[in-house]
């Protein structure tokens, strides 16, 4: 079997060994059975044999026996992984073999019934060649020896008649196939049980390796670190968690496309390898990697990888953020440590003069919040934590109300007032932004719907999409069937898209857009001038509504060049058929400019901050605003 491979051997070697335990214990039966048939008839002296018959059989069982029981235990002690020497155990059943052939062959030989003396002879084929695997070659000759053998002398006895020649034949090739057939029957199972191992081992591997970097991926990551803090000898505190963000990644994809960026992770995956010798590492994901490495030259090995990378490839100025944590429990779990190591990681994005961040006490209350945020944004939805505030809209001519933009304000009962920017940005993060919108959406036209009823008078308000929104739901779909359920009126909604959304656009969020004005819907462009490609925008898509950005207004008084770029921008609105509305208005003299330029609408502090429904119907009774140009609604 020297061109079988390794387990299909084993796995053969394993057949004998548990084939020997059954040959062994029926052999050792017969044979005690035997030797106590023999003694007991040489005792009752039933004077069928004589001494040295009784003797010699005597001899030839006990042989048996021993043999048999010493390949018993054997067998047993192998099966328990007491013994693991294989050569012994082949040795075992050789000798074995040997020893019950040469028996069945003495015995037919030397037996008193001539009709009956072939059985013991076969009996021991059986069971040597039909329940232990021999190559074929070895059946063949251990066959054509025995039956040799016994064919030859018990011609010496008598010579053999022509049927006994013929049946003796039809023996030796009956034997011989079922040892032929036998041995490919294993051979045949051995080689599936090797495939099939095989495969488990290709997927216990593919489960345990990044496939594209072949370093350990995150499920092996998270397995090994959590052995080695749940280990009472580490010293925990002298370990840390540390997540790598290879910055600017994304302009190599673009440059050289993403069949040479895969090749590149393959080298950076190599680099943090050699940069973390001695250390666990692994792939996190895209060109994110992870370890979990000694405190001692910690900070060397990042900065070793940062040079690595850079020298690699100094065409595209890449770089390397790393966020370390340390555990402070040995019941930490990876998946959060490393959660900690990412949160520090992302908190020096934008700090070009920083390339490591520990986590903090600091970190760690803004990490819990957002954590809370995300878990909690379907029970803040469902016990309205989250309502909605208006911020009110005037013409810029005589600043009478004209609208409201519809606005998210967190009143959590643990955390108390959330402003927008400490909880927008992390759901559109996790993709959980959707659910904000659809339920402000859903707030207003219920808000409009209530209006109308009672009489008061009807404020046109728009709503913030995010462009995530386009993706996560359907908002063309959703708006459709608020505005259906509470009977309100197109003109009463206008539906708000930032300038950023539009960057990244695909045809998507281009035909959702186009879907809105088909259907009678006004679209504006918010927060225009906050992004790089503005005048893109307008060339590329139609609104009606232009919003402009209050970062124009910072300043105003100071900077020069602010009020010829705004009347530029107003001018350019007018001549493509946009209306204008300025966010951020808080003085007299901005509102004067603004009105002078020909912006029509303004929002800001000037006019109100953003206030609860209440809070504004509270102001419009006490005349705070006039809304002499905003509609009723009718009672039934």
């Amino acid at each position: 079997m020297k061109h079988y491979t390794e387990p299909v051997k084993d796995y053969l070697f394993l057949c004998n060994v548990r084939s020997s335990v059954y040959v062994a214990l029926v052999i050792a039966a017969l044979e005690i059975w035997m030797l106590v048939a023999v003694i007991s008839g040489a005792i009752h002296g039933d004077g069928r044999h004589d001494f040295v018959w009784v003797l010699q059989h005597t001899v030839a069982y006990i042989v048996l026996l021993l043999t048999a029981i010493v390949m018993l235990i054997y067998s047993l002690l192998y099966q328990r992984g007491k013994v693991k020497n294989k050569a012994f155990g082949e040795f075992i059943r050789i000798f074995f073999t040997i020893v019950a052939l040469s028996f069945g062959i003495y015995i037919s030989y030397a037996s008193s019934d001539r009709s009956g003396q072939v059985f013991a002879f076969l009996t021991m084929i059986g069971f040597c060649l039909c329940l232990f695997v021999w190559h074929p070659v070895n059946t063949f000759l251990i066959l054509t020896a025995s039956f040799g053998i016994y064919l030859y002398l018990q011609n010496s006895l008598a010579p053999l008649s022509y049927s006994i020649k013929v049946n003796s034949f039809t023996a030796y090739i009956v034997f011989l196939m079922a040892g032929i057939n036998i041995h490919h029957q294993r051979r045949v199972e051995a080689q599936k049980d090797e495939s099939l191992e095989k495969m488990n081992a290709y997927l216990r591997n593919k489960s345990l390796v990044d496939e594209l970097t072949t370093l350990p991926n995150l499920s092996y990551f998270q397995k090994t670190t959590m052995e080695i803090l749940q280990n009472e000898q580490t010293d925990i505190s002298s370990f840390r968690f540390v997540f790598l963000d290879v910055e600017n990644f994304k302009n190599y994809n673009e440059k050289y496309g993403f069949r040479a960026g895969n090749n590149f992770l393959r080298t950076i995956g190599q680099i943090v390898r050699d940069s973390f010798t001695g250390d666990i590492v692994a792939r996190f994901s895209d060109d994110h990697f992870i370890a979990f490495a000694a405190a001692d030259g910690l900070s060397e090995k990042i900065e070793r990888t940062k040079n690595r990378i850079r020298e690699v490839e100094n065409s595209i100025q890449l770089g390397l953020k790393a966020g370390v944590y340390t555990p402070t429990e040995r019941l930490t779990a990876p998946s959060i440590a490393l959660d900690h190591a990412r949160y520090a990681c992302d908190s020096i994005k934008k700090h070009f003069e920083t390339d490591i961040a520990e986590y903090s006490a600091d970190m760690d209350g803004e990490f819990n919040r957002k954590q809370y945020i995300i878990n909690n944004i379907d029970t803040a939805v469902e016990k309205g934590y989250i309502q909605v505030y208006y911020q009110p809209v005037v013409w810029a001519e005589n600043s009478k109300l004209c609208g409201a933009e519809a606005l998210a304000r967190w009143l959590d009962p643990e955390f108390g007032f959330l402003p927008p920017a400490s909880f927008v940005p992390i759901l559109e993060e996790y993709h959980l932004i959707h659910k904000l919108d659809m339920y402000v959406m859903e707030e207003v036209c219920k808000n409009l719907h209530d209006a109308h009823e009672a009489g008061e008078v009807i404020i046109p308000t728009s709503i913030n999409f995010s462009r995530l929104d386009f993706e996560l739901s359907d908002p063309v779909r959703e708006l459709n069937r608020c505005i259906g359920q509470y009977g309100i009126s197109k003109d009463d909604i206008h539906v708000e898209v930032t300038e950023s959304a539009l960057l990244d656009s695909d045809g998507k969020l281009k035909k959702a857009l186009a879907d809105f004005r088909a259907q009678g819907f006004s679209l504006w462009l918010d927060d225009f001038g906050s992004g790089y490609s503005g005048l893109n925008v307008l060339k590329d898509f139609n609104f009606d509504m232009m919003k402009i950005d209050m970062k124009f207004l910072s300043k105003f008084s100071e900077n020069q060049k602010t009020q010829p770029i705004l009347s530029g921008v107003v001018s350019i609105a007018q001549n493509i058929g946009m209306q204008t509305l300025t966010e951020g208005v808080e003085t007299p003299e901005m509102r004067e400019f603004l009105r002078s330029i020909g912006c029509e609408r303004l929002q800001g502090y000037l006019f109100g901050k953003p206030m609860t429904k209440e809070e504004l119907r509270a102001k419009i009774r006490a005349g705070e605003y006039d809304t002499s140009e905003l509609v009723n609604g009718k009672k039934d």
